[in-house]
């Protein structure tokens, strides 16, 4: 026999038991208005007799219901084994770790990329010596028409390119392309504030 076939088998078979197990409560929950009713009537009339059968058929529903929802599930293991759905789910679970390992790697190593992209362009490079930091450093403050000798802070970088921004804006040099100009002072702050920390840490040394 066909998977397929065994597949329709189980959803025929499981739709049974839901629909009785639905119906088999839906009539148990009903039934106990009666039997609310039967309780008052066997105050009243001294007789039990009502109770007792509305009782007993409102046992065996609820009892129904509750045995075709747990056999429901007893099935759908058994036709679980057959489809061997637990080695299906291992080997799926399986595939899913090793596609998240293989995404973190990857991940990562591009967030190792540019961070040494980054610190290579900021002057960490292997290939640049504290001197060349150095040198580079102070070469941008002359852009930023910043004295090394003053008091050095982000706050003062940001002050003096913006007096410099100021001076080639387009609206104080009309007729002449600035772009040039003001691509150099960004420049020159990013890679100041960049390297800020570091070459302070090195002149006090120093």
């Amino acid at each position: 026999m066909d998977k397929q076939t065994v597949r329709i088998i189980q959803f025929t078979i499981i739709s049974i038991l839901i629909f009785v197990s639905f119906v088999g409560g839906i009539l148990g929950i009903i039934l106990l208005i009666p039997l609310i009713l039967a309780i008052l009537f066997g105050f009243f009339m001294k007789s039990w007799y009502f109770f007792w059968n509305i009782l007993f058929i409102d046992i065996i529903l609820l009892t129904i219901s509750f045995t075709l929802e747990t056999l429901n599930f007893k099935i759908a293991d058994i036709f679980g084994k057959y489809f061997k759905e637990h080695e299906e789910n291992k080997k799926i679970f399986e595939e899913y770790e090793n596609w998240y390992y293989d995404w973190y790697q990857k991940e990562y190593e591009k967030y190792e990329r540019a961070r040494q992209e980054q610190e290579n362009q900021q002057g960490y490079g292997t290939h640049y010596s504290t001197e060349d930091i150095i040198e580079k450093f102070e070469q941008n403050l002359k852009i930023l028409e910043l004295d090394s000798y003053n008091e050095l802070s982000l706050q003062a970088i940001k002050k003096a390119h913006r007096t410099k921004a100021k001076e080639f804006h387009p609206d104080k040099n009309p007729g002449k392309d600035t772009t040039a100009d003001m691509q150099r002072i960004n420049a020159a702050k990013e890679y100041l504030d960049a390297n800020l920390e570091y070459y302070l840490s090195k002149k006090i040394k120093s």
